[in-house]
């Protein structure tokens, strides 16, 4: 993970968790941002920090807002693991 997880609630009470991923090799430069809803949002949420690896399943949608240095993409995670260091 390369940016802090933010978890926000909408105004509809939905909460929903966002973060960046480095998702490359390392001589190659792919960040992709991660949004997750729901209450699986806010149960994983206590166990991310910047840094951290994860896995993350989903799927993949056009990104709202681009930032600079991210793909036109982010994934919308269906489940988050988190995983151990190597």
């Amino acid at each position: 993970m390369t940016r802090t997880p933010e978890l926000r609630v909408t105004p509809a009470g939905t909460p929903v968790l966002d973060f960046s991923v480095e998702c490359a090799e390392p001589d190659e430069k792919l960040s992709l941002e991660v949004v997750m809803a729901g209450d699986a949002a806010r149960e994983i949420a206590t166990g991310l920090k910047r840094g951290a690896m994860v896995a993350v399943t989903g799927r993949l949608r056009a990104a709202a807002s681009r930032a600079i240095g991210m793909a036109g993409i982010e994934v919308v995670a269906s489940l988050i693991e988190v995983r151990a260091q190597a």
